[in-house]
């Protein structure tokens, strides 16, 4: 049995195997490539490797640690809304093909066709995105203004991510639920799961091991310990599309249950059908690959070259996650690269990070 061992703020089997994973890492926090980073990969049963380095917050020199604290942006739409619609479908509170309107009668006249498969494909055909923030809607408003939207591409024909569809179910959990997404998910996933530094709107006393986003010139300073998305910020800090915060030890916990088919521990928080479901081709036809909630493997731009299949996704403040069912394993990837501003190449930084991953693997 492989000796676990511990160096500074490595943690890892076989240490050798990844040094060179490491040294990338190091380097690129050395070339203000990013500002910090925080690293694990994690079987279905325990952390193979976890690793740390860089700033939480340059300007402060805050060092990043393992349980520095993230804003997930879009890493939201599959670690707070998916699992949440999943359970509700698990309890028989809904069906996937269920029309929308269902649930939020300013669906009826123009969007009756659109169902939640659509939502969670990416495949209602809604634009990207609309500054619900700069307009000063409420979130009740900006699901009205969904609603009744016209403008739009043709449901069912054509992958078009866009954070209004998540807006949009993280407002049905709480229709079906009864009670807001931040107190479902709170309950129902992140307790059972032990996710004890998992959640939206971490208290004031947190903001030390939080890392800091973006420098706003609204603010005059670094977001830090606030949601970094505009739209999320505007609605209180709650949304299906963005505003979770959460650690690579939460989000170890939150793989271990993806890759052990809903369970973890004694707990048993999703069912493996569901779990399957989400991460089967939904979109087979379309321009895109994806699943519920998940991007499956199109081309190597998220996964690197080295592992061509699995799903996972991203957030833009320099998160994602990405799961190798073959080898029963997740990459969690935490980075607070905007902390330098949107011009970081994040996406080469990835496949790097999962080539790098993928050979210390087989090594």
């Amino acid at each position: 049995m492989t000796k676990l061992i511990k160096r500074k703020d490595v943690y890892m089997e076989n240490s050798h195997r990844f040094s060179r994973l490491v040294s990338f890492l190091d380097q690129s926090v050395q070339e203000k490539r990013i500002p910090g980073v925080a690293l694990a990969i994690t079987s279905s049963e325990k952390s193979i490797f976890k690793y740390t380095t860089g700033f939480a917050h340059v300007d402060r020199e805050i060092k990043m640690k393992e349980d520095t604290i993230f804003d997930l942006a879009s890493l939201t739409k599959v670690v707070a809304t998916l699992p949440s619609v999943l359970q509700l479908m698990d309890t028989g509170k809904l069906d996937i093909d269920d029309p929308v309107y269902y649930y939020i009668p300013e669906f009826k006249k123009n969007n009756n066709d659109i169902t939640i498969k659509h939502l969670l494909t990416h495949a209602s055909g809604y634009q990207p995105g609309i500054k619900f923030h700069l307009n000063n809607n409420t979130l009740e408003e900006a699901i009205s203004i969904i609603g009744k939207l016209t403008d739009k591409g043709k449901t069912g024909n054509q992958v078009i991510y866009s954070d209004l569809n998540f807006i949009v179910l993280g407002y049905l959990v709480e229709q079906i639920a009864g009670v807001p997404l931040d107190k479902y998910t709170e309950e129902h996933i992140y307790k059972p799961l032990n996710m004890n530094d998992t959640c939206f709107n971490p208290p004031k006393e947190w903001k030390e091991k939080i890392a800091a986003t973006e420098y706003m010139t609204t603010i005059k300073d670094y977001k830090w310990g606030a949601v970094h998305d505009e739209n999320a910020n505007h609605f209180n800090g709650v949304s299906g599309h963005a505003g979770l915060f959460s650690t690579i030890e939460d989000l170890s916990k939150f793989s271990r249950m993806i890759l052990n088919g809903g369970k973890y521990s004694n707990e048993k928080v999703l069912s493996e059908q569901s779990i399957a479901l989400s991460t089967h081709v939904m979109t087979k036809n379309l321009n895109l690959n994806r699943g519920l909630g998940w991007e499956l493997f199109n081309t190597p731009s998220m996964s690197g070259q080295f592992i061509q299949h699995g799903f996972g996704h991203t957030g833009f403040t320099g998160t994602s996650i990405w799961f190798d069912p073959e080898k029963s394993v997740s990459i969690i990837l935490l980075t607070n690269r905007v902390h330098f501003g949107r011009d970081t190449n994040i996406a080469r930084f990835r496949r790097i990070v999962h080539n790098l991953a993928a050979l210390a693997a087989v090594e």
